[in-house]
């Protein structure tokens, strides 16, 4: 029987592919040059491949560096922490002494933890992603090892690769670099008109313990703000920067959501999805540990992202009844990309389990030894992460919307 071709995720980006770093590999060039290098080259061909980079480590050094850089300005400009003698009062300090005069806040960078929420989600993103593609693109060998071609036919085979090459297909597009450009382009404005909304109405109006107006809160808060365009013009633009890739990165994670979810649903019609290896446990979760960081890193990366959201709209931007259908939004297309497939997987992997308790039905004698080894099959959940996680986890993220609401009214 034919193999099965891998799904390759990683062609949504170039990041998301091993390389060697651009530095290495203008020295390998220039050394080509010389025939004595070219020689020990071809004689040592994995020598370029011992400076690889994988896509892991990549992402983790450009957000360390990114973070850094944001930190380095932020110290530059003295909006770090707070500065000694200026009489600006902490912002979040007015929030304890209520019906106190409102004078000059302050809201440095580390004095913002709504900021230091969005920036901690910004930075986390890639790495997210980068998760879910590696886990994707382990998602039909993993299956194969398992045993989930043993019952297909060549003709069905085929046509799982046709499909596995139409999903590479739509994943190559994704990373197309005008489909990235435009992506790119979108986000840039997504950004930009967000960050013009903040700098026209201020900052934390829901959250105004003061007897002054609204405005007038907001603009304070704004004014002694660490990434205030007029007073901190590169923070504000390093800022818009990191926002732009944030969204950019997540845009492409939920487009390739989608396509996976597409290719599960079709995969799931022929006869192959999530199959647990009912012969040999090989780690723990029946040959499923790939799965398991699937779901994991994909359920922490959606209640991430809406915490993010959350503190974005609720506590940096005024609370409004359109931001409701924002987050609802998201929350569906969550669902989609989320729920819907651990849906699809929960089913198949539970008609491999009650097909093999159907084969222990028909050859294994009646006894004690057949009933202990159906219990075994039935004494691990259908799915590499037991129910009580998933229905925490499912609970934590729709309780996550209620509770930036409700602190301001406690506060009030």
């Amino acid at each position: 029987m034919a193999r099965l071709e891998p799904l390759e995720p990683q062609r949504i980006g170039g990041v998301f592919r091993e390389s060697a770093p651009a530095g290495i590999r203008l020295a390998l060039r220039l050394s080509g040059r010389l025939r004595a290098v070219r020689r020990r080259s071809v004689r040592a061909p994995d020598d370029e491949r011992t400076w690889s980079l994988t896509a892991k480590t990549k992402i983790l050094l450009i957000s360390l560096g990114s973070c850094g850089t944001l930190l380095g300005l932020a110290e530059a400009a003295g909006a770090l922490g707070p500065s000694s003698g200026d009489g600006r009062r902490w912002a979040l300090d007015y929030l304890f002494t209520g019906h106190a005069e409102l004078g000059c806040a302050s809201l440095a960078l580390l004095q913002d933890p709504a900021g230091l929420v969005i920036l901690a989600v910004v930075f986390v993103t890639p790495v997210f992603c980068c998760q879910q593609v590696q886990a994707i693109a382990a998602f039909v060998q993993m299956n194969e090892r398992n045993g989930g071609t043993e019952k297909l036919l060549d003709e069905e085979v085929r046509r799982l690769n046709d499909l596995v090459r139409k999903t590479n297909r739509w994943f190559r597009w994704l990373g197309r670099r005008w489909v990235s450009l435009a992506l790119l382009l979108a986000m840039a404005c997504g950004t930009f008109l967000l960050y013009r909304y903040v700098d026209s109405y201020g900052l934390m109006e829901t959250w105004n313990p003061t007897d002054v107006s609204d405005t007038a809160w907001r603009t304070a808060v704004y004014d002694g703000w660490w990434g205030n365009w007029h007073r901190h013009p590169e923070l504000a633009v390093a800022l818009c920067a990191a926002g732009t890739h944030a969204f950019y990165v997540l845009s492409k994670q939920l487009v390739m959501g989608v396509v996976f979810t597409v290719y599960l649903y079709r995969s799931d019609l022929l006869g192959f999805g999530v199959t647990p290896n009912m012969r040999y446990d090989s780690d723990g979760f029946q040959g499923l540990r790939p799965l398991r960081q699937f779901i994991l890193w994909t359920y922490g990366s959606a209640l991430a992202h809406m915490i993010g959201l959350l503190v974005l709209f609720m506590v940096w931007l005024p609370a409004r009844p359109w931001m409701v259908f924002i987050v609802l939004v998201v929350m569906l297309v969550d669902m989609l990309v989320i729920v819907y497939p651990s849906s699809i997987g929960y089913h198949s992997a539970l008609t491999v389990k009650k097909d093999h308790v159907r084969y222990l039905y028909d050859h294994e004698p009646p006894g004690d030894t057949r009933n202990a080894a159906i219990a075994q099959v039935w004494s691990k959940p259908v799915l590499p992460v037991t129910t009580r996680k998933a229905t925490t986890g499912i609970f934590l993220y729709l309780l996550a919307p209620a509770i930036p609401a409700l602190v301001p009214l406690l506060f009030r």
